[in-house]
């Protein structure tokens, strides 16, 4: 009388494990772009500088940028106009294929009058290549030009981009 081999009661277990693992050891694309607010002034007053400071004049309203040539692009939206009594300030940044945009926000806009911040953004794992930026704020004029411009990260890493705004508060 011949004896059948019993069969290894895990057999099965082994190798969907090792099959799992197996896909496990192959490149991983992680996460996609993630953009993030750092950070914000306060009310700059109506001189739109700081005094000292060379830079934009309160009657313009641009995005100054810094790319490290790898992956994080700092982003610095100077002269956004805001109420003055903001409350909390917030940004929904949606990165998709070669568009980045950033609509702001304010949780409150309890004074009377507008005033101009800078906010900067972050954002990590994002690789080089041309880009849309364009950011909307809550006080952006409807028929001024929108502050949205290509941006090439294979040729420049630093540079700014600017608009012209004549309605309060930029331009009084």
């Amino acid at each position: 009388m011949s004896r059948k081999p019993r069969p290894f009661p895990f057999s099965g277990a082994v190798a969907w494990a090792l099959i799992v693992l197996a896909g496990s050891c192959g490149p991983s694309s992680g996460p996609g772009p993630v953009g993030r607010l750092v950070g914000r002034t306060d009310c700059k007053g109506s001189g739109g500088t700081s005094i000292g400071v060379a830079g934009p004049t309160s009657s313009q309203e641009c995005i100054e940028y810094d790319y490290d040539g790898r992956d994080v692009l700092r982003l610095k939206h100077v002269n956004a106009g805001f109420n003055c009594c903001p409350g909390t300030v917030s940004a929904d940044i949606e990165i998709s294929g070669d568009t980045i945009r950033i609509e702001e926000s304010e949780s409150s806009s309890l004074c009377d009058c507008s005033c101009l911040y800078d906010l900067s953004y972050e954002i990590a794992a994002l690789a080089p290549g041309i880009y849309r930026i364009s950011v909307v704020g809550p006080y952006q004029p409807e028929e001024g030009p929108p502050l949205e411009f290509l941006l090439d990260l294979d040729q420049a890493s630093t540079g700014s981009f600017c608009v012209q705004r004549t309605q309060y508060p930029w331009g009084h």
